[in-house]
Protein backbone atom coordinates (compact mmCIF):
# COMPACT_ATOMS: atom_id res chain seq x y z
CA UNK A 1 0.00 0.00 0.00
CA UNK A 2 2.91 2.34 0.69
CA UNK A 3 4.05 2.02 -2.92
CA UNK A 4 0.53 2.68 -4.23
CA UNK A 5 0.26 5.69 -1.93
CA UNK A 6 3.54 7.08 -3.30
CA UNK A 7 2.42 6.55 -6.89
CA UNK A 8 -0.94 8.19 -6.19
CA UNK A 9 0.80 11.12 -4.50
CA UNK A 10 3.24 11.61 -7.38
CA UNK A 11 0.38 11.62 -9.91
CA UNK A 12 -1.61 14.02 -7.73
CA UNK A 13 1.26 16.48 -7.38
CA UNK A 14 2.33 16.20 -11.03
CA UNK A 15 -1.13 16.91 -12.39
CA UNK A 16 -1.63 19.67 -9.83
CA UNK A 17 1.52 21.40 -11.07
CA UNK A 18 0.45 20.80 -14.67
CA UNK A 19 -2.97 22.30 -13.96
CA UNK A 20 -1.40 25.45 -12.52
CA UNK A 21 0.84 25.84 -15.57
CA UNK A 22 -2.05 25.25 -17.96
CA UNK A 23 -4.18 27.70 -15.98
CA UNK A 24 -1.56 30.43 -16.38
CA UNK A 25 -1.41 29.82 -20.15
CA UNK A 26 -5.22 29.93 -20.42
CA UNK A 27 -5.37 33.16 -18.40
CA UNK A 28 -2.74 34.86 -20.55
CA UNK A 29 -4.31 33.78 -23.85
CA UNK A 30 -6.82 36.07 -25.63
CA UNK A 31 -10.30 35.40 -24.24
CA UNK A 32 -11.84 33.87 -27.33
CA UNK A 33 -11.96 30.52 -29.10
CA UNK A 34 -8.48 29.17 -29.73
CA UNK A 35 -5.64 28.88 -27.18
CA UNK A 36 -7.81 30.07 -24.27
CA UNK A 37 -10.43 27.42 -24.94
CA UNK A 38 -7.89 24.69 -25.71
CA UNK A 39 -5.68 25.23 -22.68
CA UNK A 40 -8.74 25.74 -20.51
CA UNK A 41 -9.88 22.27 -21.57
CA UNK A 42 -6.44 20.83 -20.74
CA UNK A 43 -6.68 22.57 -17.35
CA UNK A 44 -9.97 20.76 -16.71
CA UNK A 45 -8.46 17.41 -17.68
CA UNK A 46 -5.61 17.94 -15.22
CA UNK A 47 -8.01 19.07 -12.47
CA UNK A 48 -10.07 15.91 -12.94
CA UNK A 49 -6.99 13.76 -12.28
CA UNK A 50 -6.13 15.88 -9.22
CA UNK A 51 -9.66 15.36 -7.89
CA UNK A 52 -9.64 11.62 -8.53
CA UNK A 53 -6.24 11.04 -6.91
CA UNK A 54 -7.16 13.32 -4.00
CA UNK A 55 -10.33 11.37 -3.27
CA UNK A 56 -8.43 8.10 -3.69
CA UNK A 57 -5.91 9.33 -1.17
CA UNK A 58 -8.69 10.15 1.29
CA UNK A 59 -10.42 6.79 0.89
CA UNK A 60 -7.41 4.46 0.74
CA UNK A 61 -4.52 6.30 2.36
CA UNK A 62 -6.07 8.71 4.89
CA UNK A 63 -4.88 11.86 3.19
CA UNK A 64 -5.30 15.24 4.89
CA UNK A 65 -9.05 16.00 5.10
CA UNK A 66 -8.37 19.69 4.50
CA UNK A 67 -6.36 19.04 1.35
CA UNK A 68 -9.13 16.76 0.12
CA UNK A 69 -11.67 19.52 0.78
CA UNK A 70 -9.49 22.01 -1.08
CA UNK A 71 -9.23 19.56 -3.98
CA UNK A 72 -13.01 19.13 -3.83
CA UNK A 73 -13.46 22.91 -4.08
CA UNK A 74 -11.13 23.11 -7.08
CA UNK A 75 -12.86 20.17 -8.74
CA UNK A 76 -16.39 21.49 -8.28
CA UNK A 77 -15.79 25.10 -9.31
CA UNK A 78 -13.81 24.03 -12.38
CA UNK A 79 -16.68 21.73 -13.40
CA UNK A 80 -19.25 24.45 -12.73
CA UNK A 81 -17.10 27.02 -14.55
CA UNK A 82 -16.97 24.77 -17.60
CA UNK A 83 -20.69 24.03 -17.46
CA UNK A 84 -21.72 27.68 -17.35
CA UNK A 85 -19.90 28.30 -20.64
CA UNK A 86 -21.77 25.36 -22.19
CA UNK A 87 -25.12 26.46 -20.77
CA UNK A 88 -24.71 30.25 -20.93
CA UNK A 89 -28.28 31.45 -20.30
CA UNK A 90 -29.91 28.00 -20.22
CA UNK A 91 -31.08 26.50 -16.95
CA UNK A 92 -28.74 23.99 -15.31
CA UNK A 93 -29.65 20.30 -15.42
CA UNK A 94 -30.58 17.75 -12.77
CA UNK A 95 -27.03 16.39 -13.07
CA UNK A 96 -25.65 19.83 -12.19
CA UNK A 97 -27.89 20.00 -9.13
CA UNK A 98 -26.72 16.53 -8.06
CA UNK A 99 -23.06 17.59 -8.44
CA UNK A 100 -23.64 20.70 -6.32
CA UNK A 101 -25.35 18.70 -3.57
CA UNK A 102 -22.65 16.03 -3.65
CA UNK A 103 -19.86 18.63 -3.44
CA UNK A 104 -21.54 20.41 -0.51
CA UNK A 105 -22.26 17.27 1.50
CA UNK A 106 -18.78 15.89 0.83
CA UNK A 107 -17.26 19.19 1.98
CA UNK A 108 -19.38 19.07 5.14
CA UNK A 109 -18.19 15.53 5.81
CA UNK A 110 -14.51 16.39 5.39
CA UNK A 111 -14.97 19.54 7.46
CA UNK A 112 -16.08 17.39 10.38
CA UNK A 113 -13.06 15.11 9.96
CA UNK A 114 -10.63 18.04 9.57
CA UNK A 115 -11.86 19.70 12.76
CA UNK A 116 -10.94 16.65 14.81
CA UNK A 117 -7.94 15.13 13.04
CA UNK A 118 -6.11 17.73 10.94
CA UNK A 119 -4.29 19.83 13.53
CA UNK A 120 -1.60 20.94 11.06
CA UNK A 121 -4.05 23.24 9.25
CA UNK A 122 -5.27 26.53 10.64
CA UNK A 123 -9.03 26.69 11.38
CA UNK A 124 -9.32 29.99 9.47
CA UNK A 125 -8.18 28.22 6.31
CA UNK A 126 -10.44 25.22 6.87
CA UNK A 127 -13.55 27.33 7.44
CA UNK A 128 -12.80 29.73 4.59
CA UNK A 129 -12.38 26.79 2.20
CA UNK A 130 -15.67 25.24 3.25
CA UNK A 131 -17.27 28.69 3.13
CA UNK A 132 -16.14 29.16 -0.47
CA UNK A 133 -17.52 25.74 -1.42
CA UNK A 134 -20.80 26.45 0.38
CA UNK A 135 -21.14 29.84 -1.32
CA UNK A 136 -20.76 28.57 -4.86
CA UNK A 137 -22.89 25.43 -4.41
CA UNK A 138 -25.66 27.39 -2.69
CA UNK A 139 -25.58 30.02 -5.44
CA UNK A 140 -25.89 27.34 -8.13
CA UNK A 141 -28.84 25.70 -6.35
CA UNK A 142 -30.64 28.99 -5.71
CA UNK A 143 -30.11 30.03 -9.32
CA UNK A 144 -31.44 26.72 -10.60
CA UNK A 145 -34.62 26.63 -8.50
CA UNK A 146 -35.57 30.28 -7.94
CA UNK A 147 -33.50 32.99 -9.61
CA UNK A 148 -32.50 31.65 -13.02
CA UNK A 149 -34.20 34.42 -15.00
CA UNK A 150 -32.67 37.14 -12.82
CA UNK A 151 -29.13 35.73 -12.82
CA UNK A 152 -28.75 34.07 -16.22
CA UNK A 153 -27.26 37.19 -17.84
CA UNK A 154 -24.22 37.03 -15.56
CA UNK A 155 -22.94 33.72 -16.92
CA UNK A 156 -19.59 35.19 -18.01
CA UNK A 157 -18.94 36.62 -14.54
CA UNK A 158 -19.74 33.18 -13.11
CA UNK A 159 -17.23 31.60 -15.46
CA UNK A 160 -14.51 34.03 -14.34
CA UNK A 161 -15.28 33.55 -10.65
CA UNK A 162 -15.42 29.77 -10.77
CA UNK A 163 -12.35 29.15 -12.92
CA UNK A 164 -10.22 31.58 -10.90
CA UNK A 165 -11.51 29.95 -7.70
CA UNK A 166 -10.23 26.62 -9.01
CA UNK A 167 -6.87 28.15 -9.90
CA UNK A 168 -6.45 29.89 -6.52
CA UNK A 169 -7.44 26.67 -4.69
CA UNK A 170 -4.60 24.84 -6.43
CA UNK A 171 -2.20 27.65 -5.56
CA UNK A 172 -3.32 27.54 -1.94
CA UNK A 173 -2.68 23.80 -1.68
CA UNK A 174 0.71 24.19 -3.35
CA UNK A 175 1.83 27.15 -1.21
CA UNK A 176 0.58 25.52 1.98
CA UNK A 177 2.71 22.44 1.35
CA UNK A 178 5.81 24.22 0.06
CA UNK A 179 5.75 26.92 2.77
CA UNK A 180 4.32 25.19 5.87
CA UNK A 181 6.26 27.55 8.15
CA UNK A 182 4.22 30.47 6.74
CA UNK A 183 0.79 29.01 7.47
CA UNK A 184 -1.94 30.24 7.45
CA UNK A 185 -0.72 33.11 5.25
CA UNK A 186 0.76 30.79 2.63
CA UNK A 187 -2.73 29.32 2.18
CA UNK A 188 -4.76 32.53 2.49
CA UNK A 189 -2.48 34.56 0.22
CA UNK A 190 -3.43 32.72 -3.00
CA UNK A 191 -7.11 33.18 -2.14
CA UNK A 192 -6.60 36.93 -1.83
CA UNK A 193 -4.67 36.95 -5.10
CA UNK A 194 -7.54 35.04 -6.73
CA UNK A 195 -10.06 37.64 -5.54
CA UNK A 196 -7.94 40.46 -6.94
CA UNK A 197 -7.71 38.67 -10.28
CA UNK A 198 -11.47 38.07 -10.32
CA UNK A 199 -12.17 41.76 -9.79
CA UNK A 200 -9.71 42.75 -12.50
CA UNK A 201 -11.09 40.34 -15.10
CA UNK A 202 -14.69 41.24 -14.26
CA UNK A 203 -13.88 44.91 -14.71
CA UNK A 204 -12.39 44.08 -18.09
CA UNK A 205 -15.61 42.34 -19.09
CA UNK A 206 -17.68 45.29 -17.91
CA UNK A 207 -15.54 47.71 -19.88
CA UNK A 208 -15.87 45.61 -23.02
CA UNK A 209 -19.67 45.54 -22.55
CA UNK A 210 -19.78 41.85 -21.72
CA UNK A 211 -18.50 40.41 -25.01
CA UNK A 212 -18.52 36.57 -24.88
CA UNK A 213 -15.38 34.57 -24.13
Amino acid sequence: METLHSINLIIHISFGLAAMGLGVVALRAPKKRGPHTRFGRYFLYAISVVLETGLMGAILFRASPFLVMLTLLAGYVSYAGWRIVRLREKRSSTRDVACALLAFTSGLFFLGIAKTSDASWNPSVIYSTFGALSLVTTYDLVKHYWLHESLKGGWLYEHIYKMLSAFSALLSAFAGNVLPQCQPYSQLGPSILGMVMMIWYMRQVTRSQGKPV
